[in-house]
């Protein structure tokens, strides 16, 4: 039976050792893949033995025949031998037999890797390695697993990060790949110098990421009913000459988290629950709590689906006044906070 891998996984497989015959690099999230390349070529062939017994070819470059032939040859300086098809998809073969045939006895000494972003899964060339060999999920990840990645990839170097500011880069990046986040922490690290925790005016250095400390005071104040001192910070960010989508998406993070934490609050959920359904811990569940105060998770349902509006104004349609689109979504997002809860069966009595 052939295995199937999470990007996880594999990398723990190689740290113990485990390196099978061949493997099948599928997803479009290209970090993974040149990461993934990188890492086995750490696990297979020693640095002094590269140029002899490390091959990287193209599927367009090359006849599945010669491929296989590269396969079945020994290495002479490393235990094995590693073979990479980039663009694999590219791969022509009259017939598949000999591939076939090759791996259900594969060179024990020999890795063979095949990678490409966009492969084509109707082909038989796809299926008969789908079948066969180890695969590799190299698929994009989520904001949540984003923001994991970012920890992780700070701490390995000895940099804390909060879980927010994790999350705020991950948002301010989505849609980017792994390989511009991974430039843009590489660029924070640089610019910190020497480790240390990263605080959120630190995030100003980064493309497309909010200057969050002061977006989540904006959304806080909004989402407390407090109209007047969320539109000072909102105005003094403009003047600073700050990127109104930026703004918006610090705002977009912080209603989202926020609307988050109330639920699961009012679930009361045991903590465990609460960080696997909702990726929010018990420590952010209560301070989100907090800081929104009187705000109910309808307030923050309203104020994420107005932020969605003014982010197709910003992008889509082009609204004029940029700055005249945020201060509506703060109106709006204070409004709905400081609007008294109407109970039920109770009607309004006009005063006499």
């Amino acid at each position: 039976m052939p295995t199937s891998l999470s990007f996880a996984r594999f990398r723990e497989a190689l740290k113990a050792g485990q390196v099978a015959p061949v493997y099948l690099f599928e997803g479009e999230e290209a970090y993974f893949h040149d990461e993934g390349i990188r890492l086995l070529e750490q696990a297979t062939v020693s640095g002094d033995a590269l140029s002899m017994d490390r091959d990287a070819v193209r599927g367009g470059d090359i006849s599945l025949g010669a491929l296989l032939d590269l396969a079945r040859t020994y290495p002479m300086g490393s235990a094995r031998r590693l073979i990479v098809v980039r663009d694999a998809d590219a791969l022509r073969a009259e017939s598949l037999d000999p591939l076939k045939a090759y791996l259900k006895a594969p060179n024990p000494r020999t890795c063979l890797a095949f990678s490409d972003v966009g492969f084509d899964r109707r082909r038989g060339l796809y299926r008969v390695l789908a079948e066969d060999v180890t695969r590799v999920d190299c698929g994009p990840l989520d904001e949540p697993r984003t923001a994991v990645f970012v920890r992780d990839r700070l701490r390995a170097r000895g940099f804390g990060i909060s879980p927010d500011l994790a999350s705020a880069i991950a948002a301010g990046l989505s849609g980017a790949g792994l390989g511009r986040v991974d430039a843009e922490i590489e660029k924070l690290m640089s610019s910190l110098g020497g480790p240390r925790p990263v605080e959120a005016a630190d995030l100003a250095l980064l493309a497309d990421v909010p200057r969050v400390e002061d977006s989540f005071r904006l959304a806080a104040h909004a989402a407390r009913g407090e109209r007047g001192e969320a539109l000072g910070i909102l105005r003094a960010l403009l003047r600073q000459g700050e990127d109104p989508i930026k703004i918006l998406g610090g705002l977009s993070w912080y209603f989202r988290n926020a609307l988050r934490a109330k639920v699961a609050e009012a679930r009361r959920l045991p903590p465990r629950e609460s960080t696997t359904l909702y990726g929010i811990d018990r420590g952010r569940i209560e301070r989100f709590t907090r800081e929104v105060g009187g705000a109910r998770a309808d307030d923050l349902r309203d104020a994420l689906a107005f932020c969605l509006k003014v982010d197709r104004e910003l992008k889509g349609m082009g609204a004029k006044d940029p700055a005249n689109a945020l201060e509506r979504l703060v109106h709006h997002a204070a409004r709905r906070t400081s609007m008294p809860v109407r109970q039920p069966g109770v009607r309004k009595v006009a005063d006499r």
